[in-house]
């Protein structure tokens, strides 16, 4: 799926969790965790892929790029099986909430964000490895950039969010300022 999605999905999760739906501070931790997999993996890739295309020795005509032959692909891909892993967000889990001593909610943007990777990834396009490092299973899903599948999730989205913001603004509105006597 795409950042965007990602964040937004998240975003509405924890709006409507009980335990974090008046807690910004735990919603924006959330979310940033529910970003962090693919910032992780992709930002090093995505920053050699742009200084290569300024300096003119990349170009992507070609349609999309074939990061395993890329000098960061490797790197990328391991990074990726980390960040993408239920295995892994699972011992982060254990470490975080054996820390805090208690459930640590903001992590679980994280697990959202393997959940909706596991079905909206291809193989062909990283599919996700929600089993590493004890299985390279994976799931060939919907590619989240097809145009159909875009407007599902982003119509999706916008009704989610129509339902959400009401409830927002009435429990954020502004107190009503009476008038004093004069």
């Amino acid at each position: 799926m795409d950042v965007l999605a990602h964040g937004l999905w998240t975003n509405a999760m924890y709006r409507t969790i009980p335990q974090t739906r008046g807690d910004a501070r735990t919603a924006r931790w959330g979310v940033a965790f529910g970003l962090l997999p693919d910032f992780l993996a992709f930002t090093p890739i995505f920053a050699w892929m742009t200084w290569q295309l300024v300096t003119g020795d990349l170009s992507l005509s070609g349609g999309r790029p074939d990061f395993d032959t890329m000098p960061l692909g490797e790197f990328t891909s391991q990074v990726y099986n980390f960040t993408h892993s239920f295995v892994i967000f699972a011992a982060g889990l254990g470490v975080s909430w054996a820390i805090a001593r208690k459930f640590p909610w903001f992590i679980l943007g994280w697990a959202l964000h393997i959940g909706l990777d596991i079905f909206t990834h291809t193989t062909e396009f990283y599919a996700t490895p929600f089993l590493f490092p004890f299985s390279q299973f994976k799931v060939n899903g919907i590619e989240w950039s097809h145009p159909w599948f875009m407007a599902i999730n982003y119509g999706l989205l916008f009704l989610l969010y129509l339902y959400l913001l009401p409830k927002y603004f009435r429990k954020n509105q502004l107190p009503e300022i009476k008038n004093p006597a004069v």
